[in-house]
Parts: structure tokens; C-alpha cells; sequence
């Protein structure tokens, strides 16, 4: 089996209070290096890319480049999702470090939190990240993340400040249908989600990429079906004391009920988020 993404949980603190984020109610943690590098080396030719987070945010790591180095030596390409609040943490030869091959910036964060500087002072390293990609034009794509959409257009005033400020550095017209800034640099837009939670109403049944297109690793080593059950409710095992491929091996009755549409895990079956997925 190949998956298209492994999120690994290099930390799971954010240091922000996004209403989006579910309250996080477990100790904060990192990753030891030597457990990471072990994760990388048995999901080598496993996967098509590894996300370095489930809920915390990757550049608080103030090693980064040293997760980015193992991953390179695994062959890995990386996906960094942040809340664009810690760029200024790390050089820019970090940030698009060859391992690198996407960064998710999200800007919903900035009007969620209580931050004494203006969106001018917050898009300011977000566009001098762009700025040096594009001047050393290299490979790796930039998202500028708002999934921020409901039914109410709740965020259009929000979004709309961005968009001006985006055509005033760029000359970039950006709306739902063209999102395009840069070359390889783009606004994504979605809708807000629900975390799954035990607390949440039953959903229907509906197939999953759970455990099949995705696997979720947390910052214990613990292993999950995906990357929303960021307490570990679907325990699969643990990295530190077993391999991913022993992990895998006992949970394939699982991945094979979420890829049929047979939901039996609590936390599955009242997870929202299966909706959104088509056939596969």
C-alpha cells in the first residue's frame, strides 16, 4: 500500500486560539528526532508525501531543519502547514528546504486571535517567503489557506482585505474561481469543518480515506486513521514500540471497512468530515 500523505506530528503545540482548532486538553509535546527519523526510514516508498502536523504547528520547532534533513535522506517530500505567525523563527533556505515541496499558509488564523499587529505587519514576512521563492523561482507551490467559507459569508469582509492586499503587492484579482497570485503560489479556499469528536451526533455511512489514502502519527508515536483524531481515540499502535508496517498489518480490517463504507470505530461514525470524500 501506498498513501498519498502521512501526517506526523513533529509537535502539537500551536501557542494560538483558534476557535476552527478544537481545545486542546493533552500535554504538550515534540517529537524526538530519533523517533522521527525511524517513522521515515520505514515509511520510505510508503508514500507520496509526509505532512508535518496533525494539530501543532511545525515552525514552533525551532530544529526544523533538522526533521527536514531526515526526510530529504528518506527521500520524502514535505508538506508544512503554519499559521504563518512563526516565519520569521527560520531562515528562508529552511522554509524551502529541498525536502519541501508545499507550504499551507493559514490566514484564517490572523482574525482568530488576539495579535497586537495589523494584517499589513502579519502578511509582511508571508510575502517576503513568497518573494524569495519566486526570485530563486523555485518549485514548491505557497497556498494561502482560507477555509473560512459558510453559509452566512461570515469572513467576506476578512477575505476581501486580503484579496485587496494581494492585488495591491501582486496585481492579483483573486476570487473563489481564480485564485491564482504566482507562479506556483495560490489562494485555497474550502469550507469550515467540524472536528470529530464522541460528543458529535451519528453520521451515515460513507467510505473513508481513512487508513487508506492517509495515516495519522502523533507526537508520541501514537498511530490513527487519519489526521482529525488528534487525541488517539482510534488507537492503531504505537511507533515507538512497533513498526508502521506491523501497525498497518493488524489494522487492515479496518482500512478495508472504511474503504467499503463500514464505519465501526466511535469516533468514525460520528465524523463528519467522511461527507465531503466521493467514490474512490
Amino acid at each position: 500500500m501506498k498513501f498519498h500523505r502521512v501526517y506526523i506530528e513533529i509537535t502539537n503545540v500551536c501557542a494560538l486560539n483558534c476557535g476552527f482548532c478544537p481545545n486542546k486538553s493533552t500535554p504538550a509535546r515534540t517529537m524526538d528526532l530519533a523517533l522521527f527519523q525511524k517513522i521515515a526510514r520505514e515509511l520510505k516508498g510508503k508514500t507520496k508525501e509526509i505532512a508535518l502536523h496533525v494539530m501543532g504547528d511545525p515552525l514552533l520547532n525551532k530544529n526544523l531543519h533538522c526533521y527536514l534533513d531526515i526526510a530529504a535522506e528518506f527521500s520524502h517530500k514535505v508538506s508544512l502547514t503554519t499559521s504563518g505567525f512563526y516565519l520569521k523563527l527560520h531562515d528562508k533556505s529552511t522554509l524551502l528546504h529541498k525536502a519541501v515541496g508545499q507550504i499551507n499558509i493559514s490566514l484564517n488564523s490572523f482574525n482568530k486571535n488576539a495579535k497586537k499587529m495589523s494584517l499589513e505587519e502579519y502578511l509582511k514576512p508571508i510575502f517576503e517567503l513568497i518573494d524569495y521563492k519566486l526570485e530563486k523561482n523555485g518549485s514548491e507551490f505557497i497556498n494561502l489557506r482560507l477555509w473560512n467559507l459558510d453559509a452566512d459569508n461570515s469572513e467576506a469582509a476578512f477575505n476581501e482585505s486580503i484579496f485587496n492586499m494581494l492585488y495591491k503587492k501582486y496585481g492579483a484579482k483573486v476570487y473563489q474561481n481564480n485564485n491564482r497570485i504566482a507562479k506556483k503560489t495560490l489562494v485555497h479556499f474550502d469550507e469550515l469543518f467540524n472536528w470529530p469528536s464522541l460528543d458529535a451526533p451519528i453520521v451515515k455511512d460513507t467510505k473513508c480515506y481513512g487508513l487508506n489514502a492517509q495515516i495519522g502519527i502523533l507526537s508520541d508515536g501514537r498511530v490513527t486513521p487519519c489526521c482529525l483524531d488528534y487525541k488517539g481515540s482510534v488507537l492503531l499502535g504505537n511507533a515507538n514500540s512497533e513498526t508502521i508496517k506491523e501497525i498497518l498489518r493488524r489494522a487492515a480490517p479496518t482500512a478495508n471497512a472504511l474503504r467499503n463504507g463500514i464505519i465501526t470505530e466511535e469516533l468514525c461514525r460520528r465524523c463528519s468530515y467522511r461527507l465531503r470524500f466521493k467514490e474512490f
